[in-house]
């Protein structure tokens, strides 16, 4: 995916909307400033963009009766779109306590206008998914209730299932992320042709994400700086105030990974009196993470009208005793990502009753003896991919022996595997031991085996853990050999790694004559904000909702990824 290179002789893409803002502040046309993605056709790229907000667009020949001039394409070094706004006003002053939500994560119940919201479909808007809901209207002739909101927040889809709350965020204005590895944002490759609405969601949760990184779980910046800094003296005007964050991130900060990140914030505020500003490093945790999930289905085989039962047993950490999930099922063809159905997964203990059903049924996914990539030729010139596992190293000695695949002496054996609990692998050796390591899809290791000191016999290393989804085998010095892996999803108690587990459902019906093929499963998860009205905001900021906490996102290589299948199913 092609990522744009900032050229380092421009200014900061906020400054840019700043002067033209001041630029443009005696034109009768002009509106406002705003920073965003480039839209082509409608469609947003990967390109930051400035955004004049108009009362009208008009051809070049008709912009002098209007008193405004033509917008360039391009200023600063940035491209620029403008966008023409209808301004509405209200006829009647609004009653006495209006019926009106906060425009948060708090569940709204009766629903009512100004309250987060999003909708279920292909579209989402960029950075954070959510919008306003309007209100609440009727249908003249069928008095269906409907949602009333912007096209920015709902996209153009119809029949699309929207949802409350959706992620609350302030806009910080010059925030940065430094990338130490990998890349830039959204560098990351998918192997698989994924469902764009899925991708799109996880997109937007990595945006989140790098907010995250800077500013949840803590108070807020403005707040903070409103604290520490001088207050003006009586009589001063507060102008404006600034809020500038920058983060290291350590690796690839996907939603639900557990990782670290230093933290820099900068406030401004600029009163008639003179600016006062503050500063603060910080290195702050990614709190909203899962320990991990299993998800499965009532059946492995389904024919066309009959009803899918999805499952997710979804593991919290234990010290998160009130945490409340919102969880997402998308559920896709593989032959046609496009065609995704999704359900929202609610807590029932029904799925717990089917998991022991089906605990019995469970067979492991094994693969035994590997091959040689070119025939006569024993090094692993690439991965190994071995359905449903892939395999690879960054050491050019990895060779194949026989059928087992030689351990590389200087670096280990990768092994992205499909969301499991278990993991066996057959290893052997000659001088010293093997060790093995796997690695949830949070990130953490939770779990490390070793073989034994007995030379020149086959030894099985069995791995348990929740969610795991990569295996690191090393050692034997050069002469350790890996035969054969299996992996399995059976039940575990997640005591060990001092969680807790919760069931969610949700059914969907398939098609009467649905086509034969498989089906995946993507359950996305975010964490829910039930602070109290009117408590205290500082530990209401720590129950940021809205932020996804699952990882829905597989190393598969050196800074490359693929979107997590948590489980699949067959149709005939």
């Amino acid at each position: 995916m092609p990522q744009e290179t900032p050229s380092p002789n421009r200014k900061p893409l906020v400054d840019v909307a700043a002067e033209e803002s001041r630029r443009l502040a005696d034109d009768p046309n002009f509106l406002s400033m705003g920073v965003g993605l480039k839209l082509v056709r409608g469609e947003p790229q990967l390109s930051a963009a400035l955004q004049y907000y108009v009362r009208a667009k008009a051809a070049r020949g008709e912009l002098e009766k209007l008193g405004t001039t033509m917008i360039p394409t391009e200023v600063g070094g940035y491209p620029t779109d403008v966008i023409q706004v209808e301004i509405a006003q209200t006829l009647t002053c609004p009653p006495q306590n209006p019926p009106t939500g906060d425009r948060g994560s708090e569940i709204e119940d009766p629903l009512v206008g100004g309250t987060s919201t999003t909708t279920l479909n292909s579209f989402h808007s960029f950075p954070t998914g959510y919008g306003t809901l309007g209100g609440i209207c009727f249908d003249a002739v069928s008095g269906d209730a409907m949602a009333l909101s912007n096209a920015h927040v709902y996209g153009d889809d119809i029949g699309a299932e929207g949802i409350q709350p959706w992620l609350p965020t302030d806009e910080y204005i010059g925030a940065a992320i430094k990338w130490l590895t990998c890349g830039g944002p959204l560098s990351h490759l998918f192997f698989w042709t994924a469902p764009s609405a899925a991708t799109a969601i996880l997109d937007v949760a990595a945006a989140a994400a790098w907010t995250v990184a800077l500013a949840a779980d803590a108070e807020d910046p403005s707040r903070w700086g409103q604290r520490t800094t001088t207050v003006p003296p009586a009589g001063a005007l507060t102008e404006r105030e600034r809020v500038h964050l920058e983060a290291e991130v350590p690796h690839l900060p996907f939603p639900g990974r557990t990782w670290n990140a230093k933290t820099h914030w900068d406030y401004t505020r600029v009163a008639t009196s003179g600016s006062t500003s503050g500063t603060i490093d910080e290195e702050r945790p990614n709190e909203h993470a899962l320990i991990g999930k299993r998800v499965f289905s009532d059946r492995p085989v389904y024919r066309g009208g009959e009803r899918v039962r999805i499952c997710a047993e979804m593991w919290t950490r234990a010290r998160d005793k009130t945490q409340d999930l919102f969880v997402v099922a998308h559920c896709f063809p593989i032959a046609d990502p496009s065609r995704i159905t999704r359900r929202v997964l609610v807590p029932n203990n029904i799925c717990g009753r089917v998991d022991g059903a089906l605990e019995k049924e469970r067979e492991q996914v094994c693969v035994h003896g590997f091959n040689a990539q070119i025939p006569g030729v024993a090094q692993m010139l690439f991965p190994v991919v071995v359905a449903p596992f892939r395999i690879w190293s960054s050491a050019p000695s990895t060779q194949i022996h026989g059928t087992s695949l030689g351990i590389p002496a200087d670096a280990a054996i990768h092994i992205a595997i499909p969301p499991s609990t278990h993991v066996d692998l057959d290893v052997s050796h000659r001088t010293t031991r093997v060790r093995a390591r796997a690695i949830a899809a949070n990130g953490d290791v939770v779990d490390e085996a070793s073989s034994t000191d007995e030379q020149g016999v086959t030894q099985k290393l069995r791995l348990t853990g929740p969610e795991m989804v990569r295996v690191d085998v090393e050692g034997g010095s050069g002469e350790g050999l890996l035969s054969s892996i299996c992996t399995d999803k059976h039940r575990i108690s997640v005591d060990r790694w001092k969680g807790r587990s919760t069931y969610h459902t949700g059914t969907f019906d398939l098609a009467l004559q649905e086509q034969s093929g498989t089906w995946a499963v993507v359950v996305i998860s975010q964490s829910m904000d039930m602070s109290p009205t009117g408590g205290d905001p500082i530990a209401a900021a720590r129950r940021l909702g809205g932020v996804v906490n699952s990882a829905n996102v597989q190393e598969q290589g050196e800074c490359t990824c693929t979107l997590l299948f948590d489980h699949t199913f067959q149709v005939q």
